[in-house]
Protein backbone atom coordinates (compact mmCIF):
# COMPACT_ATOMS: atom_id res chain seq x y z
CA UNK A 1 0.00 0.00 0.00
CA UNK A 2 1.16 3.24 -1.05
CA UNK A 3 1.77 5.98 1.88
CA UNK A 4 0.63 8.76 0.87
CA UNK A 5 1.07 11.22 3.58
CA UNK A 6 5.12 10.85 3.01
CA UNK A 7 5.12 12.79 0.07
CA UNK A 8 3.88 16.43 -0.95
CA UNK A 9 0.60 17.08 -2.64
CA UNK A 10 2.05 17.00 -5.94
CA UNK A 11 3.68 13.78 -6.15
CA UNK A 12 0.71 12.23 -3.71
CA UNK A 13 -1.46 12.79 -7.40
CA UNK A 14 1.41 10.94 -9.27
CA UNK A 15 1.84 7.81 -6.17
CA UNK A 16 -2.40 7.55 -6.33
CA UNK A 17 -2.95 7.05 -10.42
CA UNK A 18 -0.16 4.56 -9.80
CA UNK A 19 -2.13 2.75 -7.48
CA UNK A 20 -4.83 2.96 -9.42
CA UNK A 21 -3.00 1.50 -12.03
CA UNK A 22 -1.94 -1.49 -9.84
CA UNK A 23 -5.74 -2.00 -9.06
CA UNK A 24 -6.86 -1.73 -13.01
CA UNK A 25 -3.47 -4.02 -13.90
CA UNK A 26 -5.02 -6.77 -11.40
CA UNK A 27 -8.37 -6.95 -12.76
CA UNK A 28 -7.11 -7.14 -17.21
CA UNK A 29 -8.14 -3.61 -17.27
CA UNK A 30 -4.95 -2.77 -19.04
CA UNK A 31 -4.02 -5.41 -20.75
CA UNK A 32 -3.12 -4.55 -24.63
CA UNK A 33 -5.94 -7.15 -25.78
CA UNK A 34 -7.97 -5.83 -28.82
CA UNK A 35 -10.51 -5.13 -26.77
CA UNK A 36 -11.82 -1.34 -26.56
CA UNK A 37 -13.07 -1.25 -23.07
CA UNK A 38 -9.58 -2.31 -22.34
CA UNK A 39 -7.88 0.35 -24.47
CA UNK A 40 -9.48 3.49 -23.00
CA UNK A 41 -8.79 2.39 -19.71
CA UNK A 42 -5.32 2.27 -20.89
CA UNK A 43 -4.97 5.74 -22.45
CA UNK A 44 -7.04 6.96 -19.60
CA UNK A 45 -3.49 5.65 -17.47
CA UNK A 46 -1.39 7.24 -20.25
CA UNK A 47 -3.74 10.60 -19.52
CA UNK A 48 -4.06 10.93 -16.29
CA UNK A 49 0.50 10.52 -15.86
CA UNK A 50 1.24 13.25 -18.61
CA UNK A 51 2.44 15.97 -16.43
CA UNK A 52 1.50 18.62 -19.32
CA UNK A 53 -1.96 17.39 -19.31
CA UNK A 54 -2.24 17.72 -15.26
CA UNK A 55 -1.18 21.44 -15.34
CA UNK A 56 -3.29 22.41 -18.05
CA UNK A 57 -6.19 21.10 -15.76
CA UNK A 58 -4.89 22.55 -12.64
CA UNK A 59 -4.75 25.70 -14.42
CA UNK A 60 -7.95 25.58 -15.54
CA UNK A 61 -9.15 24.88 -11.75
CA UNK A 62 -7.38 27.62 -10.36
CA UNK A 63 -9.08 30.01 -12.82
CA UNK A 64 -12.60 28.76 -12.27
CA UNK A 65 -12.49 28.51 -8.63
CA UNK A 66 -10.21 31.56 -8.65
CA UNK A 67 -10.23 33.26 -4.98
CA UNK A 68 -13.49 32.62 -3.88
CA UNK A 69 -13.58 28.95 -4.77
CA UNK A 70 -14.16 28.43 -0.73
CA UNK A 71 -17.25 28.73 -1.14
CA UNK A 72 -18.17 26.43 -3.91
CA UNK A 73 -18.86 22.79 -4.79
CA UNK A 74 -16.95 21.06 -6.93
CA UNK A 75 -18.01 17.14 -8.79
CA UNK A 76 -15.11 15.10 -10.06
CA UNK A 77 -16.78 12.89 -12.24
CA UNK A 78 -14.62 9.76 -13.45
CA UNK A 79 -11.16 8.25 -13.23
CA UNK A 80 -9.05 11.20 -14.72
CA UNK A 81 -11.43 13.94 -12.76
CA UNK A 82 -10.97 12.17 -9.34
CA UNK A 83 -6.99 12.37 -9.61
CA UNK A 84 -7.59 15.81 -8.69
CA UNK A 85 -9.17 15.31 -5.92
CA UNK A 86 -6.45 16.78 -3.54
CA UNK A 87 -6.19 20.07 -5.78
CA UNK A 88 -9.50 20.85 -5.82
CA UNK A 89 -9.96 20.20 -1.91
CA UNK A 90 -7.55 22.64 -1.27
CA UNK A 91 -9.61 25.26 -3.18
CA UNK A 92 -13.22 24.44 -2.73
CA UNK A 93 -15.64 24.30 0.21
CA UNK A 94 -17.29 20.41 -0.63
CA UNK A 95 -16.17 18.09 -3.31
CA UNK A 96 -17.77 15.73 -4.38
CA UNK A 97 -16.06 12.46 -6.23
CA UNK A 98 -18.30 9.60 -8.49
CA UNK A 99 -17.08 6.57 -9.28
CA UNK A 100 -18.25 3.59 -9.71
CA UNK A 101 -15.56 0.77 -10.37
CA UNK A 102 -14.62 -1.80 -8.21
CA UNK A 103 -11.21 -1.56 -6.75
CA UNK A 104 -11.07 2.44 -8.26
CA UNK A 105 -13.83 3.16 -5.86
CA UNK A 106 -12.06 1.37 -2.55
CA UNK A 107 -8.69 3.51 -3.37
CA UNK A 108 -10.39 6.20 -3.72
CA UNK A 109 -11.55 6.19 -0.29
CA UNK A 110 -8.51 5.39 1.38
CA UNK A 111 -6.84 8.06 -0.72
CA UNK A 112 -9.18 10.24 0.69
CA UNK A 113 -8.75 8.79 4.50
CA UNK A 114 -5.22 8.95 4.58
CA UNK A 115 -5.05 12.67 3.75
CA UNK A 116 -7.48 13.70 6.19
CA UNK A 117 -9.96 15.03 3.24
CA UNK A 118 -13.48 13.13 4.59
CA UNK A 119 -14.61 16.26 6.23
CA UNK A 120 -14.20 18.08 2.28
CA UNK A 121 -14.68 14.95 0.50
CA UNK A 122 -17.65 13.18 -0.16
CA UNK A 123 -17.27 9.95 -2.49
CA UNK A 124 -20.48 8.61 -4.34
CA UNK A 125 -20.50 5.32 -6.00
CA UNK A 126 -22.34 5.71 -9.13
CA UNK A 127 -22.28 5.50 -12.85
CA UNK A 128 -20.73 9.28 -14.12
CA UNK A 129 -23.51 8.71 -17.33
CA UNK A 130 -26.89 8.46 -14.87
CA UNK A 131 -25.73 9.59 -11.57
CA UNK A 132 -28.43 12.32 -9.85
CA UNK A 133 -26.86 14.53 -7.31
CA UNK A 134 -29.86 16.17 -4.56
CA UNK A 135 -27.40 19.18 -4.39
CA UNK A 136 -26.21 20.32 -7.47
CA UNK A 137 -22.81 21.70 -7.95
CA UNK A 138 -21.33 24.83 -8.81
CA UNK A 139 -18.40 23.47 -10.38
CA UNK A 140 -18.40 19.84 -12.47
CA UNK A 141 -15.33 18.21 -13.83
CA UNK A 142 -15.24 15.54 -16.19
CA UNK A 143 -12.45 14.93 -18.55
CA UNK A 144 -13.28 13.02 -22.03
CA UNK A 145 -11.56 10.03 -23.68
CA UNK A 146 -12.01 11.50 -26.62
CA UNK A 147 -12.82 14.75 -28.39
CA UNK A 148 -13.19 14.70 -31.60
CA UNK A 149 -15.44 12.41 -33.26
CA UNK A 150 -17.19 12.19 -29.00
CA UNK A 151 -16.82 8.58 -28.30
CA UNK A 152 -19.07 7.07 -26.06
CA UNK A 153 -19.82 7.06 -23.05
CA UNK A 154 -18.36 10.63 -23.10
CA UNK A 155 -21.50 12.12 -24.67
CA UNK A 156 -23.93 10.25 -22.46
CA UNK A 157 -21.78 11.56 -19.37
CA UNK A 158 -21.66 15.03 -20.32
CA UNK A 159 -25.26 15.38 -20.77
CA UNK A 160 -26.23 13.83 -17.45
CA UNK A 161 -23.66 16.61 -15.97
CA UNK A 162 -25.85 19.13 -17.44
CA UNK A 163 -29.37 18.14 -16.65
CA UNK A 164 -28.23 16.21 -12.86
CA UNK A 165 -25.43 17.07 -11.59
CA UNK A 166 -24.56 21.00 -12.51
CA UNK A 167 -26.22 23.76 -11.53
CA UNK A 168 -27.71 26.82 -13.78
CA UNK A 169 -25.03 28.51 -14.60
CA UNK A 170 -22.49 26.31 -13.05
CA UNK A 171 -19.01 25.94 -14.78
CA UNK A 172 -18.20 22.69 -16.86
CA UNK A 173 -14.59 21.70 -17.04
CA UNK A 174 -13.99 21.74 -20.42
CA UNK A 175 -15.47 24.04 -22.09
CA UNK A 176 -15.72 23.39 -25.35
CA UNK A 177 -13.60 21.82 -28.61
CA UNK A 178 -12.25 23.40 -31.99
CA UNK A 179 -12.12 20.13 -34.18
CA UNK A 180 -9.12 20.47 -36.54
CA UNK A 181 -8.06 18.64 -39.68
CA UNK A 182 -5.51 18.34 -42.37
CA UNK A 183 -4.24 17.04 -45.71
CA UNK A 184 -1.62 13.99 -44.67
CA UNK A 185 0.13 11.31 -46.36
CA UNK A 186 0.54 8.55 -43.44
CA UNK A 187 1.48 5.16 -44.07
CA UNK A 188 -1.55 3.39 -45.64
CA UNK A 189 0.41 -0.20 -46.30
CA UNK A 190 3.07 -1.85 -44.89
CA UNK A 191 5.12 -5.12 -46.67
CA UNK A 192 1.89 -5.29 -48.83
CA UNK A 193 -0.20 -5.32 -45.87
CA UNK A 194 -3.25 -2.75 -45.99
CA UNK A 195 -2.73 -0.23 -43.17
CA UNK A 196 -6.25 1.69 -43.94
CA UNK A 197 -7.75 2.08 -40.38
CA UNK A 198 -8.04 4.53 -38.10
CA UNK A 199 -5.53 5.32 -35.45
CA UNK A 200 -3.95 7.56 -33.01
CA UNK A 201 -0.47 8.95 -33.89
CA UNK A 202 2.61 7.89 -31.42
CA UNK A 203 4.05 10.83 -29.71
CA UNK A 204 6.21 12.66 -31.93
CA UNK A 205 5.42 10.75 -34.96
CA UNK A 206 6.44 12.94 -38.20
CA UNK A 207 3.94 12.62 -40.25
CA UNK A 208 3.92 14.42 -43.99
CA UNK A 209 1.21 17.39 -44.03
CA UNK A 210 0.01 18.99 -47.24
CA UNK A 211 -2.34 21.97 -46.02
CA UNK A 212 -2.34 24.38 -43.15
CA UNK A 213 -4.87 23.24 -40.60
CA UNK A 214 -8.76 24.14 -41.26
CA UNK A 215 -11.19 24.31 -38.73
CA UNK A 216 -14.01 21.54 -39.09
CA UNK A 217 -16.42 22.45 -36.37
CA UNK A 218 -16.93 23.62 -32.97
CA UNK A 219 -18.24 21.19 -30.03
CA UNK A 220 -19.77 22.84 -26.55
CA UNK A 221 -19.28 20.53 -24.00
CA UNK A 222 -22.10 22.07 -22.09
CA UNK A 223 -24.69 21.48 -24.90
CA UNK A 224 -23.79 18.04 -25.92
CA UNK A 225 -26.52 15.38 -26.39
CA UNK A 226 -25.97 11.59 -25.21
CA UNK A 227 -26.99 10.80 -28.90
CA UNK A 228 -27.32 12.89 -32.28
CA UNK A 229 -27.84 12.94 -35.47
CA UNK A 230 -25.20 11.73 -38.25
CA UNK A 231 -22.58 14.40 -38.93
CA UNK A 232 -22.25 14.45 -42.37
CA UNK A 233 -20.52 17.27 -44.06
CA UNK A 234 -17.97 18.56 -46.97
CA UNK A 235 -15.11 21.46 -46.58
CA UNK A 236 -12.96 22.69 -49.20
CA UNK A 237 -9.32 22.30 -48.63
CA UNK A 238 -6.56 24.16 -51.44
CA UNK A 239 -3.51 21.91 -50.74
CA UNK A 240 -0.12 24.07 -50.17
CA UNK A 241 2.15 22.11 -51.85
CA UNK A 242 1.42 19.28 -54.05
CA UNK A 243 1.67 15.32 -53.47
CA UNK A 244 -0.50 12.15 -52.51
CA UNK A 245 -2.98 12.62 -49.74
CA UNK A 246 -3.47 9.67 -48.11
CA UNK A 247 -5.34 10.34 -45.34
CA UNK A 248 -6.59 13.22 -42.50
CA UNK A 249 -4.83 14.04 -39.56
CA UNK A 250 -7.38 15.23 -36.60
CA UNK A 251 -5.99 17.61 -33.80
CA UNK A 252 -8.40 19.29 -31.28
CA UNK A 253 -8.12 22.86 -29.68
CA UNK A 254 -9.88 21.86 -26.10
CA UNK A 255 -10.87 25.40 -24.14
CA UNK A 256 -10.05 23.50 -20.44
CA UNK A 257 -11.39 27.00 -18.98
CA UNK A 258 -11.15 30.61 -20.12
CA UNK A 259 -7.50 30.87 -21.47
CA UNK A 260 -6.14 27.88 -20.73
CA UNK A 261 -6.02 25.62 -23.94
CA UNK A 262 -4.94 22.28 -24.21
CA UNK A 263 -3.68 20.77 -28.16
CA UNK A 264 -5.63 17.41 -27.90
CA UNK A 265 -7.70 15.08 -29.71
CA UNK A 266 -7.87 11.46 -27.16
CA UNK A 267 -6.67 11.77 -23.90
CA UNK A 268 -2.90 11.28 -23.84
CA UNK A 269 -2.96 11.46 -27.38
CA UNK A 270 -2.16 14.23 -29.71
CA UNK A 271 -3.74 13.48 -32.97
CA UNK A 272 -5.42 10.87 -35.16
CA UNK A 273 -4.63 9.53 -38.17
CA UNK A 274 -7.30 8.65 -40.54
CA UNK A 275 -6.85 7.06 -44.19
CA UNK A 276 -9.06 8.32 -46.91
CA UNK A 277 -11.23 5.66 -48.85
CA UNK A 278 -8.60 6.14 -52.18
CA UNK A 279 -5.73 8.14 -52.76
CA UNK A 280 -6.01 11.41 -54.44
CA UNK A 281 -2.89 13.29 -56.31
CA UNK A 282 -2.77 17.10 -56.29
CA UNK A 283 -1.27 19.83 -56.91
CA UNK A 284 -1.03 22.76 -55.00
CA UNK A 285 -3.69 24.95 -54.97
CA UNK A 286 -5.77 22.87 -56.40
CA UNK A 287 -9.33 22.60 -54.32
CA UNK A 288 -10.26 18.84 -52.50
CA UNK A 289 -13.33 18.20 -51.64
CA UNK A 290 -13.03 16.55 -48.05
CA UNK A 291 -16.20 14.56 -47.42
CA UNK A 292 -16.83 13.79 -43.35
CA UNK A 293 -19.20 11.19 -41.88
CA UNK A 294 -19.48 9.82 -38.57
CA UNK A 295 -22.37 8.78 -35.67
CA UNK A 296 -21.70 11.22 -32.73
CA UNK A 297 -21.42 8.78 -30.07
CA UNK A 298 -19.98 5.72 -32.02
CA UNK A 299 -16.56 7.45 -32.93
CA UNK A 300 -14.10 6.06 -35.13
CA UNK A 301 -15.73 2.97 -35.60
CA UNK A 302 -18.70 4.56 -37.63
CA UNK A 303 -16.44 7.40 -39.40
CA UNK A 304 -15.81 7.80 -43.17
CA UNK A 305 -13.33 9.96 -45.10
CA UNK A 306 -13.40 10.23 -48.78
CA UNK A 307 -11.98 13.08 -50.77
CA UNK A 308 -12.00 14.42 -54.55
CA UNK A 309 -10.83 17.15 -56.73
CA UNK A 310 -12.67 19.69 -57.51
CA UNK A 311 -13.56 20.06 -60.95
CA UNK A 312 -12.71 23.35 -62.51
CA UNK A 313 -15.55 25.36 -62.44
CA UNK A 314 -17.40 23.55 -60.21
CA UNK A 315 -16.43 25.43 -57.38
CA UNK A 316 -19.56 27.76 -55.93
CA UNK A 317 -19.19 31.00 -57.12
CA UNK A 318 -19.27 33.66 -54.41
CA UNK A 319 -22.61 34.51 -52.32
CA UNK A 320 -23.31 38.15 -53.09
CA UNK A 321 -23.69 40.64 -50.73
CA UNK A 322 -27.49 41.59 -51.87
CA UNK A 323 -28.78 38.41 -51.40
CA UNK A 324 -31.65 38.13 -48.97
CA UNK A 325 -30.00 35.27 -46.40
CA UNK A 326 -26.84 37.43 -45.82
CA UNK A 327 -29.07 40.83 -45.90
CA UNK A 328 -31.26 38.99 -42.97
CA UNK A 329 -28.05 38.08 -41.26
CA UNK A 330 -26.03 41.17 -41.28
CA UNK A 331 -29.30 42.92 -40.08
CA UNK A 332 -29.50 40.65 -37.06
CA UNK A 333 -25.89 41.42 -36.62
CA UNK A 334 -26.38 44.51 -36.64
CA UNK A 335 -29.29 44.94 -33.95
CA UNK A 336 -26.33 42.71 -31.45
CA UNK A 337 -23.73 45.60 -32.08
CA UNK A 338 -26.13 47.91 -30.98
CA UNK A 339 -26.69 45.79 -27.82
CA UNK A 340 -23.47 45.89 -27.30
CA UNK A 341 -23.34 49.55 -27.23
CA UNK A 342 -26.61 49.97 -24.92
CA UNK A 343 -24.47 47.77 -22.44
CA UNK A 344 -21.61 49.87 -22.20
CA UNK A 345 -19.09 47.01 -24.09
CA UNK A 346 -18.42 49.04 -26.86
CA UNK A 347 -14.86 49.36 -26.14
CA UNK A 348 -14.64 45.50 -25.16
CA UNK A 349 -16.02 45.23 -28.76
CA UNK A 350 -13.44 47.29 -30.66
CA UNK A 351 -10.81 45.08 -28.28
CA UNK A 352 -11.73 41.91 -29.48
CA UNK A 353 -12.34 42.97 -33.67
CA UNK A 354 -9.11 44.46 -33.03
CA UNK A 355 -7.76 41.04 -32.04
CA UNK A 356 -9.32 39.40 -34.58
CA UNK A 357 -9.30 40.78 -37.50
CA UNK A 358 -6.07 38.90 -38.44
CA UNK A 359 -5.52 35.47 -38.47
CA UNK A 360 -3.61 33.91 -35.38
CA UNK A 361 -1.86 30.44 -37.22
CA UNK A 362 -4.30 27.58 -37.45
CA UNK A 363 -7.37 29.17 -35.80
CA UNK A 364 -9.41 30.96 -38.37
CA UNK A 365 -10.45 34.68 -37.46
CA UNK A 366 -14.36 33.33 -36.29
CA UNK A 367 -12.42 30.86 -34.06
CA UNK A 368 -10.62 33.71 -32.53
CA UNK A 369 -13.60 35.57 -32.00
CA UNK A 370 -15.23 32.95 -30.29
CA UNK A 371 -12.15 32.82 -27.99
CA UNK A 372 -11.96 36.35 -27.49
CA UNK A 373 -15.63 36.97 -26.70
CA UNK A 374 -16.89 36.58 -22.83
CA UNK A 375 -19.19 33.76 -21.79
CA UNK A 376 -22.83 35.82 -21.82
CA UNK A 377 -22.03 36.60 -25.63
CA UNK A 378 -20.69 33.21 -26.77
CA UNK A 379 -24.13 31.64 -26.89
CA UNK A 380 -26.13 33.83 -28.98
CA UNK A 381 -23.66 34.78 -31.15
CA UNK A 382 -23.03 30.96 -32.06
CA UNK A 383 -26.94 30.47 -32.19
CA UNK A 384 -26.96 34.13 -34.74
CA UNK A 385 -24.43 32.15 -36.39
CA UNK A 386 -25.76 28.77 -36.39
CA UNK A 387 -28.59 30.10 -37.62
CA UNK A 388 -27.17 31.59 -40.57
CA UNK A 389 -25.25 28.79 -42.12
CA UNK A 390 -28.39 26.34 -42.10
CA UNK A 391 -30.05 29.07 -43.58
CA UNK A 392 -27.46 29.85 -46.43
CA UNK A 393 -26.69 26.24 -46.82
CA UNK A 394 -30.45 25.70 -47.72
CA UNK A 395 -31.14 28.81 -50.10
CA UNK A 396 -27.88 28.74 -51.91
CA UNK A 397 -27.07 24.77 -51.54
CA UNK A 398 -23.17 25.55 -50.00
CA UNK A 399 -22.06 25.76 -46.22
CA UNK A 400 -20.37 29.50 -45.99
CA UNK A 401 -17.14 28.58 -44.14
CA UNK A 402 -15.40 30.87 -41.25
CA UNK A 403 -13.41 33.17 -43.50
CA UNK A 404 -16.47 34.08 -45.41
CA UNK A 405 -19.07 34.08 -41.94
CA UNK A 406 -16.27 36.50 -40.42
CA UNK A 407 -16.29 38.95 -43.25
CA UNK A 408 -20.17 39.47 -43.53
CA UNK A 409 -19.97 40.03 -39.85
CA UNK A 410 -16.47 42.92 -40.12
CA UNK A 411 -18.33 44.44 -43.31
CA UNK A 412 -21.05 45.33 -40.65
CA UNK A 413 -18.81 46.82 -37.63
CA UNK A 414 -17.12 48.46 -40.23
CA UNK A 415 -19.88 50.46 -41.42
CA UNK A 416 -21.35 51.42 -38.49
CA UNK A 417 -19.32 51.58 -35.96
CA UNK A 418 -15.10 52.02 -37.19
CA UNK A 419 -16.13 56.20 -37.70
CA UNK A 420 -16.65 56.18 -33.71
CA UNK A 421 -13.26 54.91 -32.90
Amino acid sequence: MVAFTAYGRGATNLLYVISIFNVMSQRGEVSMSMSAEAMLSGDAISAALDPHRRRSVEGALEKVLGAGGGAKTVALLGFQAATFFDTVAQRAGKVVLVENRPGVVERLQRAVVSQKLGDKVKLVDADPAKVSLDQRVDVAMYLPQSTWMMESPDAAILANIRTQVLKEGGALIPRRVVQLLELAAPPTDLAGVSLRQPRYSRPGEPVALLSESKQFMVTEFGSVEASSDEVDDTIIIRPLVGGVVKGLRLSSLVELADGVIQASSEAGVKSILVPLREDVKVEAGQPLSIRVRYQPGAGLASARFSARIVADGEETPPVEADHPVVVEFQKKVRQYLTKIDQMGRGSDLDRVVSYTRRPHGDVSRLTALFWAVDEEFRRPLREMIDQFRREASEALGQMLGDEATYDWMLAVYEEDRAGEL
